[in-house]
């Protein structure tokens, strides 16, 4: 075993999964789209065609117009996300693991997110759409102040770290991007933290 593992990212996989994430977000907007405007012209219809309270009437299209109104969110943070990809490279790479710590590479973050041993729990599996992912879970208590951690307090990561309220995670990464089978990933960590990490099954 060298001095430190590196798992690196597969760029051409990367791709992809930005295109799939542009894919199912238009796909989920423009179906919520296409719900909330046939909602709305019956709410209208229902309103002026059955008469009776007007006030329950209005109460139904104005909930069809918020919710014609968040439909197009997707659409508005699609614009977004496309001009973020377009400035944002992809990290040198995934993970690295040293004696000392592992160091997180997270897309759109400047710096790596560096976590001595002790504050490194391991590695989750889980999916998400029909994807199987690795999830970096740190040890309760762990803040940008502890001792030895760096690079989360950055936007990025600190975003990452509010979507979890009952593990607390520093990275998600696609099994199909990492240049690096799950079974050396577990090796690894299991070698460099002393038996401390490893890669929950």
């Amino acid at each position: 075993m060298n001095e430190s593992f590196v798992v690196g990212l597969k760029r051409d996989e990367m791709l992809r999964r930005r295109s799939r994430v542009h894919r199912v977000r238009m796909i989920s907007g423009g179906f919520t789209l296409l719900i909330s405007m046939v909602g709305l012209a019956l709410s209208i219809w229902l309103t002026f065609r059955l008469g009776g309270s007007w006030i329950m009437g209005m109460l139904m299209i104005a909930c069809m117009v918020f919710l014609f109104g968040s439909s197009l969110v997707p659409f508005v943070q699609w614009g977004k996300l496309k001009r973020w990809y377009a400035g944002t490279d992809l990290p040198p790479y995934a993970l690295r693991m040293t004696a000392a710590a592992l160091e997180l590479g997270v897309e759109g973050a400047p710096a790596p997110v560096v976590l001595p041993w002790p504050a490194v729990v391991g590695f989750r599996r889980k999916r998400k759409l029909g994807q199987p992912l690795l999830q970096v879970v740190v040890q309760p208590g762990v803040t940008a102040a502890s001792p030895g951690v760096s690079g989360l307090d950055q936007p990025v990561v600190r975003a990452l770290l509010r979507r979890s309220r009952r593990v607390k995670t520093a990275g998600v990464y696609s099994v199909a991007s990492l240049d690096q089978p799950v079974e050396a990933i577990d090796q690894a960590l299991r070698y460099f933290s002393n038996g401390v990490a490893a890669v929950a099954r």
